[in-house]
């Protein structure tokens, strides 16, 4: 966080005829509140037009207090199962800054949530805030740079072949990238198996079978119990050459994987294409194809923020300003409810306004909105010469 610099104004007046000098009064600009964070060079300045909020009519009632924000727990200080868990990891450089100023408070249940077509998160539940990235602009949905998402407390689970995608498509789809090709499933015995290239002079196939763990700092540590290299077991050798994973697999920094000796540490706040998360892996195990994430507490404790508790599947945001299209809602009242409760309510941001047009809204007495919508894989989109998208049910 960085403190404003602090102007010093001179104020010298003169008076008399025989030219006599008074002191000079200096006074300081008041400094900034500490709880306000620098802005992100990651979201450009909106015009000066799109600053203009919407002003609550007389009498009407202020913004009710956030309520004080929960704790978000680490791995747990106690000696860990697995000795490897214990093994230090090397620190992460800091996360961009964002600002705390008027977070929308956000919950969502049984939501399946499009990073991209390949990329899904199935949040089983998630409770937490949305962050501006800049100081003035609020949260955008249009505009995924402009806000982060903190989990105070959350289970996700990904798939196998979103977590694979997830991989090839964004994590290591770079230039010189050391592992091309990968694969990512699962074990009856409930181990993470990585089967890929390394991408030397001579391209080398490798399969990995590996153990899950948070590390103490939230993130998640894939632990190598069994390497294979051109379908030769190289484990041993590699440790009696005293040769590990880092000596040959060299990631780009920024990319949220590390490799410390034979693990990979994973970083989900760094891997995660935009809306970038905020939040502390405590607990992460295998179900099935499913990696499951557990953040902070884990599923959303205590009283639920969303109102509607007839509705299973939806996405509610309470509090502060909150942009979508051209309409801003100040003190926040929004609940994207799923039409199809059967099964998770699948929300894909790129294309919310086509699921906007496809359901329906209704006002509340509150003066909030609830507005009803078809999952994002039930849509298609006709789309004539010239004409505009027109989302129907499949």
């Amino acid at each position: 966080m960085r403190r404003p610099r602090v102007a010093a104004i001179g104020v010298t007046v003169a008076a008399g005829s025989l030219c006599a000098c008074l002191w000079h009064a200096s006074r300081h600009a008041p400094s900034r509140p500490a709880d306000e964070v620098a802005p992100s060079t990651a979201s450009s300045p909106p015009s000066r037009s799109a600053d203009v909020q919407p002003v609550a009519p007389a009498g009407a009632s202020a913004p009710e207090p956030a309520p004080p924000t929960a704790a978000v727990a680490s791995a747990s200080p106690e000696a860990p199962s697995a000795p490897w868990l214990a093994a230090p990891e090397p620190s992460p450089p800091p996360l961009p800054a964002v600002s705390d100023r008027s977070p929308v408070r956000v919950e969502m249940k049984n939501v399946n949530l499009h990073m991209t077509d390949r990329v899904v998160l199935r949040i089983h539940s998630v409770r937490g805030a949305l962050l501006r990235t800049a100081r003035n602009r609020p949260p955008v949905f249009d505009d995924k740079e402009s806000f982060v998402m903190r989990i105070d407390a959350g289970e996700i689970a990904m798939s196998t072949a979103s977590l694979t995608a997830l991989m090839n498509d964004y994590v290591l789809n770079y230039r010189k990238a050391p592992i091309k090709e990968l694969e990512i499933t699962t074990t009856p015995e409930g181990q993470l198996r990585q089967e890929g290239v390394l991408d030397k002079a001579v391209d080398i196939p490798f399969k990995v079978k590996a153990e899950l763990g948070p590390t103490p700092d939230g993130r998640i540590r894939v632990h190598a119990k069994s390497i294979k290299a051109a379908g030769v077991p190289v484990k041993g050798l590699m440790g009696l050459l005293g040769i590990e994973m880092d000596d040959m697999v060299k990631i780009q920094a920024g990319r949220g994987i590390v490799v410390d000796g034979n693990d990979f540490i994973l970083d989900p706040q760094r891997m995660l294409p935009p809306p970038r998360i905020r939040g502390k892996v405590t607990s992460v195990r295998i179900e099935g194809e499913q990696v499951i994430q557990v953040f902070g507490s884990g599923p959303a404790p205590g009283r639920q923020l969303f109102p509607y508790p007839r509705y299973r599947n939806y996405m509610y945001f309470r509090g502060g300003n909150l942009r979508f299209g051209k309409l801003t809602m100040a003190d926040a009242d929004l609940a994207l409810i799923d039409q199809d409760p059967k099964d998770p309510f699948d929300f894909n941001l790129d294309r919310y306004n086509d699921q906007l047009v496809a359901g329906y809204s209704k006002n509340t007495p509150s003066h909030g909105l609830k507005t009803f919508m078809p999952d994002a894989n039930d849509l298609t989109v006709r789309t004539a010469r010239g004409a505009t998208a027109r989302p129907t049910l499949r």
